[in-house]
């Protein structure tokens, strides 16, 4: 994996918050989130229960991004490559569009 400014990538995308983990929950880095290793955690599961929800009810295995939404704030997690795991948060969830670009480009 490339290195990843974090803290420019939240900037550029209009998050509040971001956060880099491996597939384990491991915090590689995180940037204006308290509990990180919690949040981590929490997610690792969520991005493998979905992983295999793709696998086994929609036979896909072309799963690599979770939106998360309420009324007021907005969670994208993008798997960056087979091991690592990018999380942006805000506080708007008209950043939506913003958010899924700056991690597109990532990709690519």
């Amino acid at each position: 994996m490339g290195e990843i400014n974090l803290q420019m990538l939240v900037e550029e995308s209009e998050a509040n918050k971001g956060l880099v983990f491996d597939s384990e929950g491991h915090i590689i880095d995180s940037y204006n989130i308290t509990n990180e290793h919690n949040v981590a955690a929490m997610l690792a599961v969520m991005v493998t229960m979905s992983h295999e929800f793709f696998e086994d009810v929609l036979e896909s295995d072309k799963f690599n991004q979770l939106v998360l939404n309420s009324n007021d704030e907005l969670v994208v997690v993008n798997k960056y490559s087979n091991e690592h795991i990018i999380c942006l948060i805000a506080d708007d969830v008209s950043k939506v569009a913003m958010m899924k670009l700056t991690l597109k480009k990532l990709a690519l």
